[in-house]
């Protein structure tokens, strides 16, 4: 019979965790309070594990938690003290513990017996007297199954941390002193921090304004890394003084040209003029795209336009919308995110929901007073969808 040991090559960190750790064999934990029970399932298992022992409750506890901890433990039921169900339902209760793989090995084998084991947690019972080929092929199994969930849990923290870690760059791309809230209110609400809603805002020399709310397909990190290119696109035409239709084009351009087929993006690009008494409004796809006068009146501005990137140009589309902005007029764009959430019972918010909070008077038909509203609806402010609503003033 032998101990466990964990002994690295000198200069080499070891451990789990580790993907260069020393490879060593599994560690089996054998608990029975009948030293000849331990005795026959070490001499079956001595020759493929490091093998520890303990013979009574408190023992197994302290030797679960040795490090390296154990990769199976072996369980007998019937002990004084602290029988194998207490240790269980204790290791399970432990997060240091609970994931090590416990196996009943027991003469206690009807139904109602093995029924709690399992509910427990344990993943499998021997019966007694055990066969050295059924311990040897049951516990092979077991310690390579957690082995590949071990693995499979590494590789999944390796990518959340490469996951957190482009989000950070993608975010970090997508703050910009270039962006420009003179008079616009907004709210923007995504799924996780790869948004793949984008709210653009750029003052040109001729003071003329630039607003494009876009709702990329999708969302996560595939749709937020398209959000700084189409940036960089935006911004630099603002700059140069460029013309509003002929950014569309180039932007559809670029995706068109550099993105798979797959990813796309509704729009809605406004622009105010230097006077800032008259709009000219794209909409290519995105549903909420409208003036609030003064007085509540609503006029809706519907999509004339495909959504950027499905096809190789804009094609023969119809003229931009062209509105007088009076000083007490709102125009707001929101995205779907609004449209699409649900109440409890899968029934949509709905446009005509949003429509009907903007018509009323006070605080309920500001943008905040619309998110807390749709976040009423849904139950939750954790939306299944990015969410932006903006509104634009004179």
């Amino acid at each position: 019979m032998s101990h466990a040991s964990d002994q690295g090559s000198p200069g080499l960190p070891a451990g789990r965790g580790c993907p260069w750790r020393t490879p060593r064999r599994p560690i089996v934990l054998i608990v029975d309070d009948a030293r000849e029970n331990v005795e026959v399932l070490a001499d079956c298992l001595q020759f493929e594990y490091d093998l520890r022992f303990a013979y009574n409750g408190p023992e197994a506890l302290a030797c679960a938690v040795d490090e390296p901890p154990p990769d199976l433990i072996l369980l007998d039921v019937m002990m004084p003290g602290m029988d194998g169900y207490e240790v269980l339902d204790r290791l399970k209760s432990d997060p240091a513990t609970a994931a090590i793989p416990v196996v009943f090995v027991t003469a206690m084998t009807a139904i109602r017996d093995e029924v709690r084991g399992l509910a427990l947690g344990a993943v499998d019972f021997i019966g007694r007297p055990v066969s050295p080929s059924i311990v040897r092929a049951r516990i092979r199994s077991h310690v390579a199954l957690a082995e590949a969930r071990r693995q499979l849990a590494e590789q999944n923290q390796w990518l959340m941390h490469e996951r957190c870690l482009a989000e950070d760059i993608l975010t970090r791309l997508r703050e910009t002193e270039t962006f420009d809230p003179h008079k616009l209110r907004y709210v923007l609400s995504s799924v996780d921090r790869s948004n793949g809603d984008m709210l653009l805002s750029a003052m040109t020399p001729d003071r003329r304004q630039w607003v494009l709310v876009g709702d990329i397909s999708g969302h996560g990190p595939a749709s937020a890394v398209v959000a700084p290119l189409l940036g960089h696109v935006f911004y630099s035409q603002a700059a140069e003084n460029g013309d509003a239709e002929a950014l569309l084009i180039e932007l559809n351009r670029v995706m068109f040209q550099r993105l798979p087929l797959q990813m796309f993006m509704a729009f809605a690009l406004v622009e105010v003029n230097a006077a800032r008494d008259r709009l000219r409004v794209w909409n290519g796809g995105m549903p909420g795209c409208f003036n609030r006068s003064g007085r509540g009146k609503l006029t809706l501005v519907g999509s004339a336009y495909y959504p950027l990137g499905l096809q190789p140009n804009l094609g023969e589309t119809e003229a931009p919308t062209e509105l007088v902005f009076h000083p007490r007029d709102r125009f707001y764009l929101f995205t779907d995110g609004f449209c699409e959430c649900e109440d409890e019972n899968g029934k949509a918010f709905g446009e005509e929901a949003i429509f009907a909070l903007l018509a009323e008077p006070g605080p309920r038909r500001s943008v905040q007073g619309i998110w807390l509203a749709a976040a009423r609806y849904h139950g939750s402010d954790q939306f299944r969808d990015d969410l932006t609503l903006v509104e634009l003033r004179p």
